[in-house]
This record gives structure tokens, sequence and C-alpha cells, in this order.
């Protein structure tokens, strides 16, 4: 997206994952939602009035959206410009919503008649396809008859399944005819009677992948084992500790146990229950350098590659000596023992070079001598005798299959000549059929009759011409009237459209929750519109609980919930927590099938001269737990100032927000928030110091950005989490093992 308001120059994140069917969106008031949301409502023309250098290109499943071009989904947005456009000052009257209605005389003839033709016309064309599926069963009898006479004819000393299918495939590509006689079918069947054996998969290649590319074992085995030989010569340098460098077994033990302390933060140790002194865990660390890991992660690699060479071997399979022909059995005998005490004694020296890696992988300060070899120049050899053996067999097998193969194939030919006629007899009529239906469906333009699809377009039309909005009227009336929880407003039908009356008379001054709720009510009708097939489109709606009370927001949810559900694609952006729980716990608990979602968080950064807006993953902070306190406590503790204006301008409002909620349970009492902080007993300079910077720096003052922002940031963040932990300790660290 280019020149979009807040989103003048994005491009969506590599690692940010690909939206879903329902899609939630998350963000402060001044983030980019609305933003966003005007990008989706331009999609169905390409192009924003508001916007006239707008650039953006979407990936979609049917190509790429881009500017200038409309999409080919239509789209449906809720959105500030959309109750503004809809609903305004409710002093007009609002665009009717043509669901269904009672029919006009004239119109209503017109459509009788189209009616009827259509009726006639899709009778005939139901009756020739019933002919045509009779025709095309019966054929098909034809065809399973005469597959079942080939089968038998051919099915020889080889047994071959040959059915209805079969017959047909060879008839459709038979070019000449061809009529046997009895003594030439008889000897064509002679021939098939002759028992050629199957032929034998040879063995598989003796490869291994080495990056993106298959080589041979052979090939492989000598990088291998030029690497084996440089690390045992390698030594990592590192400040070892005598009586593990000394005893290998000791080391291994004591390294598995350093990684577990350090998994789980353990500061005393597991074993004993003493604290591990600070000078032992630094001995450690040195002792298990970064140079020292890299070289245990080096040698195991290695011994993993070396590990797999056996691999290709272990998956050659040797068929059963009975399966080859007897004049071929005893070179097969010998070729299988040689292969098999060619991998025997190949397996002994990749196991030889292991264990040489496992004593370098026990000794890693040290150089080892490495002087092994793997020699599989007698399991090549070995291999190429086994598939020298299997190809003599299958070239013998080919010999004798290719005369019965061309035996096969005439008794074939001479039975499918037997059908043409009766084949070509139904076929006629199918074709007589399918164009009747041709004739039905496409019309005549030369006698005046129409296309099916123009009937249908036709009566269509007439509908909507003939349909009024009084029964989408009285749907609007009746959410209107549950969403609120009282009947003083209704939605008076006219031709016009529709007008909002409250106690039978023009509403005026609406308040902001009323108006919200007559928009978003309309919104969810006009869903249901003829103009959009919900289940082809995408619906974007952009906080449908602003200005709505607590219980509203709950019914809001259920009316989102019910009119989305058949939605091709959904976008729901939200500034309200309580709102985004609601919308999580319901995307999180679909069945299975249907739980296709993601979620994300709208990301505002702003300096001296602009706002700029980015897309990022919801923070898992605000997926786990159900209030806003833990995200905001995690962005204070995370807080790393970066020296810019941009990357400090959040914090004092983090810092009130979570100075207010601490307080709010710390000090629970009536009292302002200068008075709470006075209440609680910590270092009165620093507190101070917290109250200014997240009052004063957290309000709009008129006088542009304060000089001291960058300064004070670190320090005063720093102070309100040292209050925190002084005075709640148990608090703090839960908090910080919630974030961790």
């Amino acid at each position: 997206m280019k020149n979009l308001g807040v989103f003048a120059d994005y491009t969506w994140g590599a690692q940010l994952p690909k939206f879903e069917r329902y899609n939630l969106i998350y963000g402060d008031n001044g983030s980019g939602k609305t933003t966003l949301s005007r990008l989706f409502e331009c999609l169905e023309v390409g192009a924003h009035d508001d916007y006239p250098t707008l650039e953006y290109r979407i990936e979609s499943e049917s190509g790429d959206i881009v500017h200038g071009r409309a999409a080919h989904r239509k789209v449906r947005v809720f959105n500030a410009d959309y109750v503004q456009l809809n609903i305004g000052p409710i002093d007009g009257a609002l665009k009717p919503i043509l669901v269904v209605g009672e029919e006009n005389k004239a119109i209503a003839d017109e459509l009788v008649i189209e009616q009827a033709e259509i009726s006639s016309r899709t009778q005939l064309i139901n009756a020739a396809k019933d002919a045509i599926s009779t025709l095309e069963t019966s054929r098909g009898k034809v065809f399973t008859a005469i597959a079942k006479t080939i089968s038998e004819a051919t099915s020889g000393s080889t047994v071959r399944n040959y059915r209805k299918n079969n017959a047909e495939a060879a008839f459709a590509k038979l070019t000449a005819d061809l009529t046997l006689s009895a003594a030439a079918l008889e000897l064509r069947r002679a021939t098939l009677r002759q028992e050629p054996m199957d032929d034998v998969a040879s063995p598989s290649e003796l490869q291994v992948t080495v990056g993106d590319s298959a080589v041979t074992i052979t090939v492989a085995v000598s990088s291998l084992l030029q690497e084996a030989s440089r690390l045992c010569s390698r030594s990592a340098i590192s400040d070892a500790i005598h009586r593990l460098r000394d005893h290998p077994d000791i080391a291994s033990w004591v390294e598995q146990g350093h990684a577990l302390h350090r998994q789980h933060g353990s500061t005393d140790c597991e074993f004993c229950g003493q604290p591990v002194p600070t000078e032992r865990w630094s001995r450690l660390e040195a002792h298990f350098s970064t140079e020292d890991q890299a070289l245990k992660s080096a040698i195991e690699a290695c011994a993993a590659s070396i590990g797999a060479l056996m691999a290709p071997l272990n998956a050659v399979v040797l068929p059963d000596r009975l399966a080859l022909y007897s004049d071929l059995r005893d070179r097969y005998d010998a070729a299988v023992a040689a292969w098999q005490a060619a991998k025997q004694e190949a397996d002994r020296q990749v196991q030889a070079v292991l264990e040489r890696l496992a004593a370098k992988l026990a000794a890693r300060t040290e150089a080892l001598s490495f002087d092994l070899e793997v020699d599989l120049s007698a399991v090549a050899e070995a291999h190429a005798a086994l598939a020298a053996v299997i190809k003599d067999q299958n070239e013998k097998t080919a010999g004798l299959g290719q005369a019965s193969d061309k035996a096969r194939a005439e008794i074939e030919q001479h039975y499918l000549t037997s059908i043409k006629a009766d084949v070509a007899d139904c076929d006629q009529k199918i074709r007589d059929k399918q164009d009747q239906i041709t004739l039905a469906t496409e019309g005549t333009a030369a006698e005046g009759k129409p296309s099916l699809e123009a009937l249908q377009t036709s009566t269509a039309e007439k509908r909507a011409q003939i349909s009024n909005a009084h029964k989408a009227g009285e749907r609007l009336t009746k959410l209107l009237h549950t969403f609120l929880g009282r009947s003083e407003l209704v939605f008076n039908s006219s031709d016009e459209g529709y007008r909002v009356l409250r106690n039978g008379r023009v509403a005026k001054r609406l308040s902001e929750g009323e108006r919200t709720a007559i928009a978003f009510i309309y919104f969810i009708v006009q869903l249901e519109d003829q103009d959009f097939d919900l289940a082809d489109g995408i619906v974007v709606i952009d906080d449908p609980v602003s200005s709505l009370d607590a219980s509203s927001v709950y019914q809001a949810f259920g009316f989102l919930k019910a009119a989305v559900k058949g939605a091709k694609q959904v976008f729901i952006l939200t500034h309200n927590f309580s709102f985004l729980r609601l919308l999580l716990n319901w995307l999180q608990t679909l069945p299975r099938a249907e739980r296709k979602s993601a979620f994300y968080m709208l990301v505002c950064r702003t300096d001296a001269d602009s706002r700029t807006s980015t897309i990022g993953a919801l923070d898992k902070a605000l997926i786990d737990h159900p209030t806003e306190y833990h995200f905001l406590f995690k962005v204070l503790a995370r807080f790393q100032n970066d020296g810019t204006i941009a990357g400090c301008y959040h914090i004092p409002n983090v810092a009130r927000k979570v100075l207010e909620t601490f307080l709010d349970f710390q000090a629970p009492a009536p009292e302002k928030l200068h008075a709470k902080l006075n209440s609680v007993t910590f270092d009165e300079a620093k507190k101070s110091a917290i109250y200014k910077f997240s009052n004063d720096l957290s309000h709009r003052t008129g006088q542009g950005f304060e000089p001291g922002l960058v300064q004070e940031s670190q320090k005063n963040a720093a102070y309100l989490l040292e209050m925190i932990k002084e005075l709640a300790p148990a608090h703090y660290d839960g908090m910080m093992a919630s974030i961790a």
C-alpha cells in the first residue's frame, strides 16, 4: 500500500501469516483501522476519490488485485464512512433493500409467460438428458459385454483385468478394422498361453542427498571422511575445567545438566538443592564455550550424515530368487552373497568412523588422529552385479511379452470391430438428443426465441422490479427492537425507501448509540440484498461497537456472528478490548473444520513530521490474558530506548494505564491518581518523576513534542517497574513470568 494515509509505504511482512477466512485486526484509535477499511471499500472500483495517488497490490487466490482494476468479488464495508453515507443525520430516506415483494400486475403477467417457457424448455432438456442417460447405459452394456469377451479371450497364461472402461478407451483409439478368421483367432490365443515371468524391479540407486542434489554414496563418503578428519584435528578453545576435560563421561553429564539449568532458569543445583556459586556458573559457561558448542554441533551433524550412508544400502530390496528364470538363479545367488558381505563390511567401517567421532565429541578440547577409511567399491560392484542379473531377467521377459502383447492387441481389435455398428447407432441417437438440448438452451435468433439464460435473466429482473421493501423494513424493525431492547424506533417503508420513526414521528436527536445500532442493523440486512451474494463476497466491519453501552456490545457481537457466518471472507477491526475478547473466544472455539482464522494488530508510530502504521501479528499477551494490563505491562517491561521520539512517544500513555490499573488494586480508594500515588510507600523523588511523566506527557498540551521525552522514557519506565516490584513483589514476579 502506498499513499493511503498512515500507510504511506507499507509492504506485507515476510513472517506475517496470510489472511484466512476470518481475520481479526486490533488497534488503538488513530492506528489506521478505518483507513485500512477504506482500502477494502475501493476494491470494487479499483480507486478511491479521497486518495487519488493510492497504489496497492493484493495477492489473492485468483491473481493479484491492483489499483486501477476492479476486483472480481463484491465487498461490503461497515465503517464511519458507511454510517455517514447511509445514515447521516437520519433526516432523509434510506435506500430500499430489495429482498422479497408483491407482484405488479403487468410485469407479473409477462413473468408467468416467461416462467412457463422456462418450465417447458427445462422439461424438454430433462427428458432429453434422461434419454441420453438411457442410451449411454445401453452403449455401456455393449462395452461391458465385449469387455468380458475380450477378457476371456486374452486371459491366456497371464490374467488380464479387462473391464468396460478399458474397452471404451481402446475403441476411442481404434484407427482400423480387423476381422480374424477362427483359425487366426485361435493361433493368437495360443500365443497368449505361453508363460513369461513378471518383470523384477531393479535395486534402488545407492544415492544420498547432499544439499539440494542427489549424489552417489561413493562421492558422498569421500567428502564426509575429509570432514570427519578435519573435525577430529580441531580443538575448541575454552577455559577448560580440568576434571571435566580429563573425565569425558562426567563432562557429558555436567553439560546436559548445565543446559537444563539454563532452560529452566534454575539458580540452585537441581541435584542437591544448594545455590550454585556465581564463580562456578562462570567457569561452566567458559568451559562450554560458543566455539565448543559449534564444534559439538558440527561433529554431531557429520556423524548423522555418515550414519545416513547405510540408509540407501538398507533400502535395497532383494527379490525372491524364485521370481527369476531358473537359468539365472545361480548368478543371482552369487551376487546376493557378494552384496551382503560387502554391505556388512561397509557397516563395520561406518561404525568405526562413528565411534571415532563419538570419542571426539567427548574430547573436544584436544585434537584426535583420524586414519579410518570407508571403502564402498565392493558395495558398488555387488550392486552392479545384482542390477545386471535383473536386467537379463527383464530383457528375457520383454522378448516373450512383445509377442503376447501383439496377439492380445489383435484379439482386442477384432472384437472391438464387431461392435462398431451398434456403437455408431447409439452415438447418433445421443447426438440427436444433444441437439435438442442445444436448441432449448440457446434458442433461435431467426425465430425470435431467446436463450434459456436470457429468459432466466429476464425473469430475475422482473422479480426485482416487482419487489418492494416492506418485508425488509419489517425485518429491520424487528432486529432493531432486539438490539436496543425497546420498541419506540421503527423503519417505515415507502416508495422512497425507509424513514426511521420514533413513536410514529420522524426520529430526531438520536443518540450516538442509536445511530450506531441503526447503521449496523441496516448493514446486516443489506448483506441479504439481491445485489450481493454473501457466499461469494467479502465483509469488512470496522468498530461496530463504537458508542454502544456494555449490554449492546453483546447484542452487536451476536448479530455479527449470525450475519457473517456464510461469507466467503470476513475482516473485523476493533479497538475495544472487551469486544476483542468476545471475537477471540468465538473464533478459537469454532468447529475445527471452520477454524480458519488469523489475528493481527495495528502498530502506529508517531514522530514530529508524520504518523505511520504497520500490520503485525496480534501480541500473544492480548490472546492469552483477559485484560489489556498484561500487554501494557509487557510493553513497559521490554521497552528499550532507541533514542528517537517515535520510539518513545507511546510510553507515557502506556505508563499511565499501567500505573492506574496497578494503583486501583494496590490503593483501592476513590481518590484521583495523584492522591493514590502519594498513599503508597516508595521513594518520594521517584514517585514525583513517575507522576509528572505519566500524567503530563500522556496528555496533549498544544506545545508540540516535549524535548525531554526521549531522556525521560527509559528512566521513568524503570522507576514504575521498580515501584511495582517493591510494593507487590509476588505480583511483579508473576507478571514477569507471564510475559517471558
